[in-house]
């Protein structure tokens, strides 16, 4: 019986850059282990952007469920505080079920949120913040802001790669929204913290070459799948409003190009440029993540075998 106690306190995490294949390890890994899959993907999230968010198709989603898969219309704003705490909800359900959550996806900042324990005590992030530390972004450079955090507050520069740009950002949102020190915020927001029995495990590639490889390759399989058809349907559909998901990459390039600003071979170059810096910020992240467990691309039975061990601890 403490043994059932104890299991069902576990979460698997699968992390790794865009295009390495996260979806399809977890579907091969729910086939084998008593598996709830739970989606940490910022854009899946919404209804009706499928193709450019590589969402799984509507067989595959029949047949292996994601959590956290279309649960918003296209034109709903979302924040980081919400999704954490429908994520716990999910994790919570997945444990009465008697089921493991498998965190699977490459938003990081979701990541990030759920491994610190949340950040729903912050001071709302107003869009005008963000605004502002971006410009202090374009008008200096990365060193300038890792230098400028590093300035307020060490304890948190200290624990951030200087070529985060990320981590920095939001070090500073955090800190010109609340008045403090990101890292005494974070303290005061950790006393809520839920703790979960973790296994994180970080898929990387090989090479650079390996991951630009798969990259063009599946932007490849959207262009003909039907992206731009995609796109020039969801704003003809809702002309009149906002879509957040819009501005993400490939959606955002290929707006553009139906705008007319840009070629069709132009915008293929931007998301693919766009989409290699994507993943090697997100390998950054994970190469500086505590209490991981690095495998590669391929490397599914060691993957299957750690995965059997956390279970049965």
């Amino acid at each position: 019986m403490m043994l059932q106690k104890r299991s069902m306190n576990k979460v698997l995490s699968i992390m790794g850059p865009t295009a390495s294949g996260k979806t399809d390890l977890a579907i091969r890994l729910s086939e084998k282990f008593n598996l709830e899959i739970i989606s940490i993907d910022s854009v899946m999230l919404y209804k009706e952007f499928n193709i450019g968010s590589a969402k799984p198709n509507k067989d595959t989603l029949l047949k292996f469920p994601h959590k956290m898969v279309d649960i918003l219309e296209p034109y709903e704003k979302y924040s980081v505080a919400l999704f954490y705490n429908e994520l716990i909800n999910q994790i919570k359900i997945a444990h009465d079920l008697k089921k493991t959550p498998i965190l699977v996806g490459g938003s990081m900042m979701y990541f990030k949120t759920f491994f610190s324990g949340g950040l729903s005590k912050l001071n709302d992030i107003s869009i005008e913040t963000k605004k502002y530390v971006n410009s202090m972004f374009e008008s200096h450079s990365l060193k300038y802001l890792y230098n400028y955090l590093k300035d307020i507050d060490p304890e948190s520069a200290k624990k951030i790669h200087p070529n985060d740009i990320y981590r920095i950002q939001r070090m500073l949102e955090i800190f010109f929204s609340n008045n403090e020190k990101p890292s005494i915020t974070l303290k005061k927001c950790s006393k809520n913290v839920q703790y979960f029995n973790n296994l994180n495990l970080s898929i990387l590639p090989n090479d650079r070459k390996s991951i630009h490889k798969n990259i063009e390759k599946r932007f490849n399989i959207m262009i003909n799948d039907g992206l731009i058809e995609e796109v020039s349907f969801l704003l003809k559909k809702y002309v009149d409003l906002k879509l957040p998901a819009m501005s993400t990459i490939g959606y955002k390039e290929v707006n553009k190009y139906l705008s007319g600003s840009i070629g069709l071979n132009d915008m293929k170059e931007e998301v693919l440029s766009a989409t290699r810096q994507l993943a090697k910020r997100q390998i950054t992240w994970l190469r500086h993540l505590d209490s991981t467990t690095v495998y590669s691309f391929i490397d599914y039975d060691n993957i299957e075998s750690r995965i059997e061990f956390f279970l049965a601890e």
